[in-house]
């Protein structure tokens, strides 16, 4: 039912060198009449029956195969263990697709801020929300914004080229509170000092 990277053993420990009594799937290459693992006789030996089941643990195989076990105790009516039921799953290939996609959907400019890109219907969504994240970062409301936040505002805007679009001085006018013929000294004070 589970496919053929998985493997269902069930042991019988009240012989561990022969402890393998039923077998489903040939991930550890393992025969009826085999031994028990030296991890599961490791538990048995430090917990006895106070054992804990071990469930989702990794297990790497001599040829480099990496599986996901689980250990399930069996115990009869007095809680003594008298076997367990082991499953085996083969999770190579699927980290080797893993790292395949991992690297399909890498970005090579991941040293750099990743850009917040906005997908709007209009450009004044677009003025909107740069504007808006733009005052969300002074962390201050706009009437209590001296002339030096609204200047540094008004720098990161140009930076960005929200004044190549129509009719962005008058809604940055808008929302700092002041002229557009305020903007537009802001701008001329920008352009002078960055050139």
């Amino acid at each position: 039912m589970l496919g053929d990277r998985y493997e269902v053993i069930l042991h019988d420990l009240s012989h561990v060198e022969s402890s393998i009594v039923g077998i489903e799937g040939s991930i550890t290459h393992r025969k009826i009449g085999g031994p028990a693992t030296n991890y599961l006789i490791q538990l048995l030996r430090e917990y006895g029956d106070e054992a804990k089941d071990s469930i989702n643990y990794k297990n790497v195989m001599p040829d480099g195969r990496v599986l996901r076990s689980s250990t399930i105790f069996i115990r009869d009516n007095d809680g003594k263990i008298i076997g367990s039921l082991c499953i085996n799953q083969d999770l190579t290939d699927f980290m080797v697709a893993n790292r395949l996609l991992e690297r399909l959907v890498e970005f090579k400019n991941e040293e750099h801020e990743v850009p917040k890109e906005m997908f709007a219907q209009d450009i004044s969504e677009v003025m909107e929300s740069m504007v808006g994240s733009e005052l969300a970062l002074v962390n201050k409301p706009v009437a209590y914004m001296q002339k030096e936040d609204k200047l540094a505002l008004v720098d990161d805007l140009e930076h960005k080229g929200i004044f190549d679009v129509k009719g962005s001085v008058e809604y940055v006018a808008e929302c700092l509170g002041v002229t557009n013929f305020t903007v537009y000294n802001y701008l001329k004070e920008i352009r002078t000092k960055h050139k």
